[in-house]
Formats: structure tokens, C-alpha cells, sequence
């Protein structure tokens, strides 16, 4: 197959869930057609969306959902097409002064309840914020709060999609598990705080779970969105949807893998490292279909290690890209090496007890005012 469809683009079979999306997301007078009216006429593109007499979740909806996410069938070519964002320039931390493991909710926590040494939590956070520090990336922090022993995972509660004119769309996440809930709305009002007022799913559109599931090619607007394990489908097109930006699905295995930044890390926009296993095979087909250069990284280092839970900082002329990693990812970072990037190598691993490393650590944010 040379080319595919993104959802909801005429005979994908993701338009099978189209009818699940959550009638408020996609209703001619919705948010998501409040959105497309309102940047119509911001940059004087065409008509916005007009109420039709069909239901909400027949032709109309469909109908809505191709206007707002304007998604072309994607090929090889799909950079000619696909609009270019400015690098995002800073992270948000939170030091994990209530980080624990008190429940399982995936395979990497199984016999870590209650052993998290956090003051070694704490010392590696130290590096990390220092690593990128020493890479020149602005560190923002997040304060910690009790209650949200997870929160140090700050990937997860909020999705931040660069715009092409600087700054970014925020979509809240819908977490799986109820001791994550929390999280959303301290992340959300830090956000705010900062310049940065984000959307909310329809309360009925499912699970999503912020840059877990969904990432970014960087320089792109374009978003890749991992579902079948945490993360739905709906809750997926909702979000990109909202966010006004396309949206390529991967179904997942979803065992031990259980988010896509697990299993999947961006490069470049032409480069991923992956654990292709963890993949169901169309997305594997549609990630060789737009990516020319595949790494695959260590299996073993994959499933122990969680050497894919990577960060690719913005490139700086004439430098290979610096890659944060797993300290014990060290045959993924030879081969990294060998690929042209600079690995970086980061020991976080007292948080692989709850199943996150490096990318799992940082939410990549824009410019943001100063303070």
C-alpha cells in the first residue's frame, strides 16, 4: 500500500469510530466548529462550518471532522504538505517529593509497591534537570502537590501542540486511573498561569492521555497517536480534532507497552527509534511508509530498560541532535551513534519502577512569557 488515509478521510476504517465520537465535539455549533469559525477569520481562510440538518453522528459530524483537521491522504511526500513549527523550547519538570508506587497499574510496576527510595528519586531528578540545563533547554517547575504521587510524570496530563506562528494548542487529558485524575487540573492551572489556557475533552470521549500516547513530529504540526493500551481511539480524534491538527493512529499490541512514548521516540522528522514488536503490523506499515529511517532500538534493553522513553532536543546547526536516554540503554545508544545523533545518557531508573524514564519525565512546552 503507498499511501494511507488519516482518520476519518473516506474509507479508513477508523471511521467506524466516528460515530463514538462524543456528539458535543463534533456538532455544527460544538466546540470544535467554534474553533474553525473562529480561525477562519483569523486568517481569512474559507467559510466556516455551518449546521446541517443531519444527526451529529452521521454525515455532518463526518463532514466537520474533515474540515477542522483538513487531513490530506498521507504518503512519503507528506512534507510538502504538513505545516512547520518552531522548535519547543523549554520543559516542565516536578520534583517527586511525593512520587511513590502504590498501586500497578502497568507491567513495569509489578513488585515496586511501596519500594520507591525517593531520596534517590529525588538525586536523579537533579540530574535530569541538569542534563537539560547543560543542553541550554529552559527548566520549568512544576510544584509538587499531595495526593498526585504520578505527577512527576509530566507527559502525561496535557497535550502541547506547537503552533505555526509560536506558542501552542493545550488539550487536557482524561486519565485511565482514577489516582492520576488529580494531576489534570494542577497541570492545567499552572498552564494557564503561564500563557498557556488549554481545551477539555467532552466528558464522555474517553481516555487520553497526553504525550504518553500522542507525540509530535518535531518541526511538524503533525501528531502520532498511539491506541490499544491507555488511550482510546475517540478520545484520540477528539484531541486532534480540538487541537486542530492531524492526527496518524498506530494501534498498539498494548501489553508491556502500554503508551506509545514506551515504545516509540521521534528523532527527526525523517528518524524514529522503536521497538517495532510492540506495534500492531499496520503501524508498522504506516510508520515505514512516512519515516525513511528506522532505528530500532536494543529489544531486550526495550523491555527492561525502557530504552525508547527518549527525548530528541531541538537540533542546533552543525551538531548531531542530543538524545536524552536510559543510562542502561547502552547498546540503543550505540547505535544511535553510529546513526549520527549524540546520546546522552541519563540514570533514571529508580522512576522505571512505575513504568517512565526520560520522555515520561518532561512535558515540552514553548517560549513562555517571562515570569
Amino acid at each position: 500500500m503507498s499511501r494511507f488515509a488519516i482518520p476519518c478521510t473516506p474509507g479508513h476504517p477508523a471511521l467506524a469510530y466516528l460515530d463514538q465520537l462524543p456528539r458535543a465535539a463534533l456538532r455544527a455549533d460544538g466546540p470544535v466548529a467554534r474553533k474553525s469559525a473562529r480561525r477562519s477569520q483569523e486568517r481569512g481562510s474559507a467559510a466556516p462550518l455551518r449546521p446541517r440538518t443531519e444527526s451529529a453522528a452521521g454525515p455532518s459530524a463526518r463532514s466537520a471532522y474533515h474540515r477542522v483537521v483538513r487531513s490530506p491522504l498521507l504518503d512519503a511526500g507528506w512534507r510538502a504538505h504538513v505545516a512547520r513549527t518552531p522548535p519547543l523550547a523549554s520543559v516542565l519538570l516536578c520534583p517527586p517529593d511525593h512520587f511513590a508506587v502504590i498501586d500497578v497499574k502497568n507491567a513495569f510496576m509489578a513488585g515496586h509497591v511501596g519500594r520507591v527510595d525517593r531520596d534517590r528519586a529525588a538525586r536523579q531528578w537533579l540530574t535530569l534537570r541538569d542534563a537539560y540545563l547543560a543542553e541550554g533547554v529552559a527548566v520549568h517547575v512544576l510544584p509538587p502537590a499531595p495526593g498526585r504521587e504520578d505527577m512527576v510524570f509530566t507527559a502525561n496530563p496535557a497535550l502541547v501542540v506547537p503552533r505555526e506562528e509560536g506558542g501552542a494548542d493545550v488539550v487536557l487529558s482524561h486519565m485511565r486511573h482514577p489516582s492520576r485524575q488529580l494531576e489534570v487540573a494542577h497541570v492545567s492551572s499552572w498552564l494557564l498561569a503561564h500563557g498557556l489556557p488549554a481545551r477539555e475533552l467532552p466528558t464522555d470521549a474517553g481516555h487520553l492521555e497526553g504525550h504518553g500516547d500522542v507525540l509530535v513530529v518535531p518541526g511538524r504540526r503533525l501528531l502520532l497517536g498511539g491506541h490499544g493500551g491507555r488511550s482510546e481511539l475517540p478520545a484520540l480524534l477528539a484531541a486532534a480534532a480540538l487541537a486542530d491538527a492531524p492526527l496518524v493512529p498506530l494501534p498498539l499490541v498494548g501489553d508491556v507497552f502500554y503508551h506509545l512514548d514506551t515504545c516509540l521516540a521521534l528523532l527527526d522528522e525523517d528518524t524514529l527509534l522503536l521497538h517495532s514488536p510492540a506495534f500492531r503490523p499496520e503501524a508498522r506499515e504506516r510508520l515505514a511508509l512516512l519515516f525513511p529511517r528506522l532505528i530500532e532500538a536494543d529489544a531486550v534493553e526495550a523491555r527492561e530498560h525502557l530504552a525508547c522513553n527518549a527525548h530528541a532536543l531541538p537540533a542546533r546547526a552543525g551538531q548531531p541532535t542530543a538524545v536524552l536516554l536510559p543510562a542502561q540503554a547502552r547498546r540503543t545508544a550505540e547505535r544511535l551513534l553510529r546513526e549520527g545523533f549524540r546520546p546522552v545518557p541519563v540514570d533514571v531508573d529508580e522512576f522505571h519502577k512505575s513504568g517512565g524514564s526520560v520522555f515520561c519525565l518532561r512535558l515540552a512546552l514553548p517560549a513562555l512569557p517571562a515570569a
